[in-house]
């Protein structure tokens, strides 16, 4: 008779468990049901960026920024190549072509910055890393441009170095582009990407 009862107050106990986990359970999936439908009605009512080129981004200010961007970039990347290039060139119609190299890529350079950092404008390793790239391998290609390959241990020094110095170049060209838009993403000069409809 008492194995009966400690039986049964034991029995009561894991259901009263099992009842409260499963009052616990329906609490959370009210909660989640509850998020499910405030995300759904802010998606719905466009309170987070939208950045797929609906209604919330404008085009024409989109354009303007990105010609700002590409025209702060070009400039700068063209006064940061002068000294490499001058040094490099040895007539005027050289540095010409050069420089005008130089402005499309920097100006290419200014609109992916623009597309890339976003909003995120505190993070460095995105603006560096942006600039790297671009940097590498405009390096990479005027290293590839400008040289035949021979396998001796002279020729892939001088490879070596070459690269490294057109790499470090275009590092310096690159890098002083990205400081100037984001020095003029910070003074709100320049805008990032997407701008919102006013």
């Amino acid at each position: 008779m008492h194995f009966f009862i400690i039986y049964m107050f034991i029995m009561l106990h894991y259901l009263n468990k099992i009842a409260e986990s499963q009052r616990e359970l329906l609490q959370a999936r009210e909660m989640i049901d509850e998020a499910q439908r405030t995300l759904t009605s802010s998606l719905e009512d466009r309170s987070f960026w939208n950045t797929s080129g609906g209604e919330d981004v404008d085009k024409d200010s989109e354009r303007l920024e990105s010609v700002k961007a590409a025209a702060i970039s070009s400039i700068i990347g063209v006064l940061a190549s002068l000294p490499i290039s001058s040094y490099e060139v040895h007539s005027l119609p050289q540095l010409f072509f050069r420089s005008s190299v130089v402005l499309i890529s920097c100006a290419l350079f200014g609109v992916t910055f623009r597309y890339a950092v976003r909003r995120d404008l505190d993070n460095i390793q995105l603006k560096t890393g942006a600039a790297a790239a671009f940097a590498v391998v405009r390096g990479l290609a005027l290293l590839e441009s400008g040289t035949t390959f021979e396998l001796s241990t002279d020729a892939l020094m001088s490879l070596a170095l070459d690269g490294a110095v057109s790499v470090v170049g275009s590092i310096f060209i690159f890098l002083s582009s990205a400081i100037a838009l984001d020095y003029c993403f910070k003074m709100r000069f320049l805008s990032p990407f997407p701008a919102r409809k006013q």
